[in-house]
């Protein structure tokens, strides 16, 4: 059952790069689509939620790295409008690159050798997909595209983070609470216009990017990852890029290239080796080890592309 509900978030979270270009075919802004994303999900944990948090330190470091997030989503949402969606698409999946490197780098954690060699599947994949290109976009677009992966990899490099005061699900909320504070003023100072769901056609597809790509996927992923082991999660996971080009091509004839295709099966194939677990820091005891593991397993499901 856990698998099933692996894979049902899996296919919920694709729906994102759809449902976001068909509001911005709509007319409707990047910021604005941005803040639905995440606005929708923390209205409904605020809804949801048993305590009140407590709005300490640790609370503020993780409201930060949710509007880092925040900026690296609307980064994303941007580049669709500027280089092709499979390009974007495939760029953004290639966040386990970044949170591999960034953990090594910045978190003092140590890389294992399959860890290492996903990464650089992951690198050559990213390589194919500028190549396929032609290199025609400028240097800017190319980095504002990467900065949603490299900010996605903050986000999970935080989250595996050993809990202290807060648990996920407060986790969670701080980040979509960064989320929202940082978006809310770049969507009101913006040139263009705050975008209104005007017909019963756009508000569904606001619903839908709020609820069906964000929240629901979020409370699968949770669900679904307590019951199935770690290494069968990540595998199902991987998943989810050919969702994502799927649904682009069955639904708006997104055109599916051979390097597209190749880019594709460099991140399946880097997602289905052999889990090896979270890299730990390098001095961690044993204790440590099994807490960071296991904070890590929860706090990946339920911020999973949501913060």
């Amino acid at each position: 059952m856990g698998i099933w509900m692996v894979l049902a978030a899996a296919f919920g979270f694709s729906s994102n790069p759809l449902l976001a270009q068909l509001l911005l075919s709509q007319g409707f802004s990047a910021d604005s689509i941005t803040l639905y994303r995440f606005a929708i999900p923390t209205l409904l944990m605020l809804l949801l939620m048993k305590k009140r948090p407590v709005f300490d330190g640790e609370f503020l470091r993780f409201a930060a790295v949710g509007g880092l997030s925040a900026i690296g989503m609307l980064a994303f949402m941007t580049s669709l409008t500027k280089l092709e969606p499979n390009t974007v698409i495939l760029t953004y999946y290639a966040y386990p690159m970044f949170a591999i490197l960034l953990g090594w780098l910045c978190f003092n954690k140590t890389m294992s050798r399959n860890r290492m060699i996903a990464a650089m599947l992951i690198a050559i994949a990213v390589g194919v997909m500028q190549d396929a290109q032609g290199f025609n976009a400028s240097w800017l677009d190319l980095l504002v595209c990467l900065a949603a992966p490299a900010s996605f990899a903050v986000v999970i490099n935080m989250f595996s983070l050993p809990e202290k005061n807060h648990d996920a699900a407060a986790r969670m909320f701080a980040a979509l609470l960064g989320n929202v504070v940082v978006l809310v003023p770049i969507t009101l100072f913006s040139q263009q216009a705050f975008s209104l769901p005007s017909t019963l056609e756009q508000l569904g597809l606001v619903l839908a990017l709020g609820v069906l790509s964000a929240a629901l996927p979020q409370y699968l992923f949770s669900r679904g990852a307590q019951l199935a082991d770690m290494e069968k999660t990540t595998m199902v996971s991987s998943c989810e890029v050919v969702f994502a080009l799927g649904l682009g091509w069955f639904f708006l004839g997104d055109a599916l290239r051979m390097n597209d295709l190749m880019a594709t099966t460099l991140i399946l194939l880097a997602g289905l080796i052999r889990y090896e677990g979270i890299p730990l820091p390098m001095d961690s005891d044993s204790d440590g080890r099994a807490k960071e593991t296991s904070s890590a397993l929860v706090s990946h499901s339920t911020e999973n592309h949501s913060a």
